[in-house]
């Protein structure tokens, strides 16, 4: 009796915590592809990228309009407002970020390409798990955040 006690608060403590990191990485189940690609997604893969072939439709390169240099000010300044963010390498079309690890998951490598467009610049994105386990959506939910950085950074700074 005492192990079925164990291993009921065992698997409800693991239900937890894998509730939590769903929560804390924003898994839309109600947005397309629908909840159980989503679950595929999150429960198979340990990285996220933007250049094509991710099944989740919100991960995708954007093209941020305005100055490049502007827009690379801007693009460095919510790089630097995410707490255990570090800019690892740093070139004129590529930035290097490492993420330190949190209790909900593993350190990322996040690769961000910059390429010039009339206008602006695009913006390619990869992440990377430490972990050879799926993580999550963490990655995902790294490159999102990273977007909704920007587009405040923009808004507060116009990179006109």
């Amino acid at each position: 009796m005492n192990v079925l006690r164990i291993l009921s608060l065992l698997v409800f403590v693991g239900l937890v915590y894998l509730g939590g990191d769903l929560i804390a990485n924003n898994a839309a189940f109600t947005n397309a592809p629908g909840a159980l690609a989503r679950l595929k997604v999150y429960f198979t893969l340990n990285r996220s990228w933007t250049n094509g072939g991710y099944p989740l439709p919100e991960v995708a390169s954007r093209i941020f309009s305005g100055d490049p240099g502007k827009l690379r000010t801007n693009i460095d300044h919510a790089i630097g407002g995410f707490s255990g963010w570090r800019v690892k390498s740093r070139a004129e079309d590529r930035i290097v970020v490492r993420v330190s690890p949190s209790f909900w998951h593993r350190g990322s490598t996040i690769e961000i390409g910059l390429s010039p467009v009339p206008g602006g610049l695009r913006m390619e994105v990869s992440a990377v798990s430490d972990s050879s386990s799926a993580d999550l959506g963490a990655d995902r939910n790294y490159i999102l955040n990273l977007y909704h950085a920007i587009g405040e950074e923009n808004a507060i700074h116009p990179p006109v």
